[in-house]
């Protein structure tokens, strides 16, 4: 199965590399979502890269109303503590949501790729190399975002006080 775009994104429940538990659907209705599924490439180009793209860009996605997620194969105690992250790492033992979602290669192996959703998870853009296409950047992401927000207006980016 691949997600794409149009269609709603599937929900899961992943623990996070700070031993909490992440829930899509508690974002549903109040956040637009970016979720990165750096499979086991966390620390190799292009995916290292995308991240740090986001990390120097994030006051830019707080304003656009997104939460950035990134998705990981690696066990806990395995995943590289990045004290500038400003987004959870969820763990996906397994990698049954990178296969679920079709970040994966031909041969069924977890593979980078990137989902760009509004806050009720309908997929505005799917990125996935395993499957023909680039990641994107940052400022591609963000281009994203901000037609999703005007498509939505009354979803309300959050109005910061004068």
């Amino acid at each position: 199965m691949i997600a794409r775009r149009g269609e709603i994104f599937p929900g899961f429940t992943l623990p996070a590399s700070d031993g909490s538990s992440v829930v899509l659907e508690s974002y549903r209705g109040r956040t637009n979502l970016v979720v990165v599924f750096a499979a086991d490439k966390m620390d190799e180009s292009p995916v290292a890269m995308l991240l740090e793209e986001l990390v120097a860009r994030r006051e830019e996605f707080t304003l656009e109303a997104a939460q950035v997620l990134v998705a990981v194969t690696s066990q806990p105690a395995a995943v590289a503590q990045r004290g500038r992250w400003t987004f959870p790492v969820l763990v996906d033992d397994g990698a049954h949501i990178h296969r679920n979602v079709g970040a994966s290669d031909a041969a069924g192996r977890p593979a980078p790729a990137v989902f760009v959703t509004d806050r009720f998870r309908e997929i505005f853009a799917a990125y996935l190399p395993g499957h023909g296409s680039a990641l994107p950047g940052a400022k591609e992401i963000l281009d994203w975002l901000v037609f999703i927000n005007i498509q939505c207006p009354e979803c309300g980016v959050p109005e910061w006080p004068i």
